[in-house]
This record gives structure tokens, C-alpha cells and sequence, in this order.
């Protein structure tokens, strides 16, 4: 893709070399609106299977903050079996959401960022991007950030002085030299990794699939044994009893589903390499069993932990800081960061990616996406000092949920419940096509937004600032993700249903222009009209000029 050493440099300084010419293939309208990896998706390239995913998953779930879930639930006063259920609950609901927006990519073969101007609209699609973008470049650094706890801990296997390392940072930072030292070696391994194509991931989600499993069982059969048991957190009850305890359930599930928010709304960029159409679907099996058990491995490492140093420690990783043996530390922290490398790719690098090559086609693609991921999340962003801010800063990131979930809904609902599952993809890349709608922005989303998302920000404001006073209300916020979900994507399938958008329904999918146009009764009707006042200007018995695409109102 560079070519430095083939170019010379005079050559590189200059716009043509780094413009991005779209290929033939490409639908979109104008030069320069669309390449090769905004693209649908040649057949050659669709080589993910099932199988596939599975491993995706595994290698996302394995990792210290699904182990660290059930934690931030017990933490609530229930015990640990209701904590497992509220996880099995939540984990179940955003699979569905995974599975039914991910079948658009398996389906057409489209990323997300395109995915979404059927239900948004060609240029409100925008908004929906750029606030994953951002909020993938934040992640990207915060991830990196955890993966170098994981870093330091190898670190310190190896050069054991380095434990003792002076500091030269100042405390402000929130982060030491030795943990800077370990957060640069992370990034160095990781960047290589990340600037590979998704189509060609999936062998690196299967070793870092194997590995982590690996490290996960060991750590849990070493905390078992040298607890002879599993702990006291097996032997708590509940301490909360009526509404307390159930909006802690209510809070439980919904800390289960948001952390894969952002990864259900840009699925589509991973299933649109898929072969099956069907591929999917298996999002359903995948997800709850994945994270139901490694979110159980976690509860139980960290109860034969407090077994062990009368200390409950919810992060595995600082567990296994404090084991004599070197090699076993370096071995499983190792393996620990290899699966937090690629939930950062999986989750965040991906999705970044593919969100640069839609902003600006013409001159990025996904593997200069990924370079500008790279430096912009993991160095621009600070994650050091957002791990270390007040609570206002990581508490609004989490609850960015409230923003992108209606989005979610709204994509599902749109894709499966108003058009059917019938989209014309050619039709996607036309700012003048059918999904332009008015200016460019679906009214009908724009308002199911405009009212999920200010319906949880008092709960928002309330959790960054427990000073403002909202009275009952802050319970509302406990099922942000439900019910910004619920309200966002039932308001528009109402308005959709009473306001339909005729003139950008079809009455079967279109894949390509070699395909027939499948107009909907009313855009026939628009389009014999044109005909009729066309045939009026020119005289009877005049042809009209020829037209690629009807001319249709906008809804």
C-alpha cells in the first residue's frame, strides 16, 4: 500500500499518489464517494465462516473485562448466582441485536456506515458514523491502556527491577514510567496487527482464541487448588430485598448489554465477509455461552483469590501479579493481553476502520484507517488520563449508549419490519437515489433519536454528578440501554407505519444495476407519471429521454 521505498519522495508529497481511485465496480455517483472497501464486498472475499465468529467471539470474551463484569454486578449486593442470570439475561438480548443487524452484512455484503442510510437517510448516516468513530478511537486507546496492565506484568517477569523502576512521570498523569514503558511496548506489537484486512483476521482471532482459553481454565484451575474451593463469594446471599433488589437485577442486565453496543451497531463490517447468508444467526449460540462462562471463570477466580489474600480482587491480572512464579505470570498475563489485543481489534480498530474509509473514500481505505486508529486513539486520546479523570469522563463514555442504542434499534427495526429485509444496495452509494430522502435525513429517525436519547439524560447527568437531584427518576437510567432501545425503535416503527416511506421501498432486494428495478406500487405510479409530463414536454408521440433511475419524491 506505501510502496516508500519504491516511490520517490518528491512523488509521495503528492495528492495523486495517496488518492484512492474507485474501482469499477463502484455504485456511488460520483468520483471519489466510495472504494474499494466501502464496496460491496467481491464474492473471493467473502471467506469468514461460522466457525469464524465463533473464534471472533471467543477471543473478545476471553479477556479481563468480561471476567471483571460480574464484579461491578456483585458489587450491587447480589450474589453471585443472580449476578450469573443477569449476565445469561443481557448477554441473550444483545445477541439478538447482533444477530438481527449483523444478517445485513451477511445478507448484502455492505458495511454498517452504508447499512445505515437505508433507515437514516444518505447523510444522517453521518451522525450515526462519526459518533462511533469517536467513541471507537476513545475505546481504542482505553483497551490499549488495560492490554499494557498485561504488558507490565510480562515486563516484570522478565526484569523483575523493574518493579522498582523510579518514576519521572508527574502524578497527575495517572500513569508511572515503568506502566509507560509497558503501555509503548503494547502499542508496538499491537500496530502491526491491527493494519491487517479483516477478511484475512480471522486466522488471528483463532490463536488468540486458543490462548486465551488456555490461560483462562489455567488461572482458574490454579486459584481452585490453592484455595481448596471456591471462595467465600460462593457462600453469600443477597442483601437487598424488594424494588432495591430488583432494579438491581434491572441494572445488572443492562451493564451485561452495553458494553456490546457499539460492537451490535458496526457487526455488519465483520458478517459482510461471511459466505452463508445465515452466518449471522450463529451470533445467538455464540455470544451467551462465550461470556456466560468466562464472566463465571472470572467470579470464581476472584473468590478463591479472596481465599487466598483475604483480598477480593475482581481484575485476574492483579492476581496473577502477585504469583511467586515468574514464568506462570508472564505465560497467562501474556496470553490475558493477546485477548484484549483483539477485542481492541474486533471492537474498536475494525469499526474505526472501515468509519475513516466511509468519511473519506477517496483518500482512506481500511488499512490507512487503521494507521490513523493507531495514533489517533492510542496516542492522541490519552487513555492514561481518561483512566485517571475524574468519574464525569468515564462515566459519560459508558453512558454514551443512550445514543448509539436507539440507532441499533432503529436499523433493526427499519431493515426487518418496514422494508422486510428488501434493500436496493446500488441505491445506497446514490446521494440522488431513493434512500435520499429529504436533504438527505430520514425525519422518522431523526426524531426517534431526538427523543430516546434526551429521555435518559437526566439519568445521564445524574450518574456523572450524583449532587443534581432527580428524584426517582434515576431509576429510569438503570435500563438506559432498554429503554432507549425500546423508545427509540418504537417510535419509529409507528411513524414509519403511519408516515411510510413509500418511495424508497422495493418489492424485492436488488444486489446490482444488472438486476430489474423492483418498484413499489406507488413508485410505479411516480414513475408513469414522469413519463406522462416528459412525453407532454416533448410532443406526442415523442420517447422520453432515458433515465437509470425514476425520479422519485422524497419522504
Amino acid at each position: 500500500m506505501w510502496g516508500l521505498s519504491k516511490i520517490e519522495p518528491k512523488k509521495w508529497l503528492t495528492r495523486e499518489y495517496w488518492y484512492l481511485d474507485t474501482p469499477p465496480a463502484s455504485y456511488a455517483t460520483r468520483d471519489g464517494w466510495s472504494n474499494a472497501d466501502v464496496d460491496v464486498v467481491p464474492v473471493d472475499q467473502r471467506n469468514w465462516r461460522a466457525i469464524n465468529y465463533l473464534f471472533l467471539w471467543l477471543s473478545d470474551g476471553a479477556n479481563v473485562g468480561t471476567m471483571q463484569q460480574a464484579g461491578s454486578i456483585v458489587a450491587l449486593g447480589l450474589s453471585w448466582r443472580e449476578a450469573s442470570a443477569a449476565i445469561a439475561i443481557g448477554n441473550i438480548i444483545i445477541a439478538a441485536a447482533v444477530a438481527l443487524n449483523g444478517a445485513v452484512g451477511s445478507r448484502h455484503h455492505i458495511p454498517f456506515s452504508i447499512a445505515s442510510r437505508a433507515s437514516l437517510g444518505f447523510y444522517f448516516s453521518y451522525f450515526a458514523v462519526v459518533s462511533r468513530l469517536v467513541m471507537g478511537l476513545l475505546y481504542f486507546g482505553i483497551n490499549t491502556f488495560i492490554g499494557a496492565s498485561c504488558a507490565l506484568i510480562c515486563l516484570e517477569a522478565i526484569w523483575p527491577s523493574l518493579k522498582t523502576y523510579p518514576n519521572a512521570i508527574p502524578l497527575s498523569q495517572g500513569v508511572t514510567s515503568a506502566k509507560m514503558i509497558a503501555y509503548f511496548v503494547f502499542w508496538t506489537l499491537q500496530f502491526p496487527l491491527v493494519l491487517i484486512h479483516p477478511r484475512k483476521m480471522r486466522w488471528l482471532f483463532f490463536i488468540k482464541s486458543i490462548v486465551a482459553i488456555i490461560a483462562a481454565f489455567a488461572t482458574l484451575g490454579w486459584a481452585v487448588k490453592k484455595a481448596g474451593g471456591s471462595g467465600p463469594v460462593f457462600a453469600a446471599h443477597t442483601t437487598l430485598t424488594g424494588s432495591t433488589r430488583s432494579w438491581a437485577w434491572v441494572y445488572g442486565v443492562n451493564v451485561a448489554i452495553s458494553g456490546k453496543t457499539t460492537l451490535a451497531l458496526n457487526i455488519p463490517d465483520l458478517t459482510r465477509y461471511a459466505r452463508s447468508k445465515n452466518a449471522s444467526y450463529w451470533q445467538m449460540l455464540f455470544i451467551p455461552i462465550v461470556y456466560w462462562t468466562f464472566s463465571f471463570i472470572g467470579i470464581v477466580i476472584a473468590s478463591a483469590g479472596q481465599a487466598i489474600y483475604g483480598k477480593i480482587y475482581w481484575d485476574p491480572t492483579a492476581i496473577i501479579a502477585q504469583w511467586e512464579s515468574r514464568a506462570g505470570a508472564f505465560f497467562v498475563a501474556f496470553a490475558f493481553g493477546l485477548a484484549t489485543l483483539g477485542t481492541n481489534i474486533s471492537t474498536n480498530s475494525i469499526a474505526a476502520s472501515n468509519d475513516f474509509a466511509f468519511i473519506a473514500p477517496k483518500w482512506l481505505n481500511i488499512k490507512r484507517g487503521a494507521f490513523l486508529t493507531a495514533i489517533l486513539g492510542g496516542w492522541c486520546t490519552a487513555p492514561w488520563k481518561i483512566q485517571a479523570s475524574a468519574k464525569a469522563l468515564t462515566t459519560f463514555l459508558s453512558g454514551y449508549i443512550i445514543v448509539l442504542a436507539p440507532i441499533v434499534a432503529i436499523m433493526i427495526a427499519d431493515y426487518w419490519i418496514i422494508r422486510k429485509t428488501r434493500l436496493h444496495v446500488p441505491m445506497l452509494y446514490q446521494n440522488e437515489g431513493i434512500y435520499k430522502y429529504h436533504y438527505g435525513v430520514n425525519w422518522r429517525a431523526l426524531v426517534a433519536v431526538g427523543i430516546a436519547f434526551p429521555i435518559n439524560l437526566p439519568g445521564l447527568i445524574n450518574a456523572i454528578n450524583n449532587k443534581v437531584d432527580i428524584g426517582d427518576y434515576s431509576f429510569f437510567y438503570k435500563a438506559s440501554w432498554l429503554t432507549a432501545t425500546f423508545i427509540g425503535g418504537g417510535i419509529y416503527v409507528a411513524l414509519s407505519l403511519i408516515f411510510p416511506p413509500t418511495s424508497t421501498l422495493v418489492d424485492e432486494t436488488v444486489e446490482s444495476m444488472d438486476e430489474d428495478y423492483a418498484l413499489s406500487d406507488s413508485q410505479n405510479w411516480e414513475k408513469e407519471k414522469d413519463k406522462e409530463r416528459e412525453q407532454e414536454k416533448l410532443g406526442s408521440g415523442s420517447e422520453p429521454g432515458s433515465a437509470h433511475f425514476p425520479t422519485v419524491e422524497r419522504v
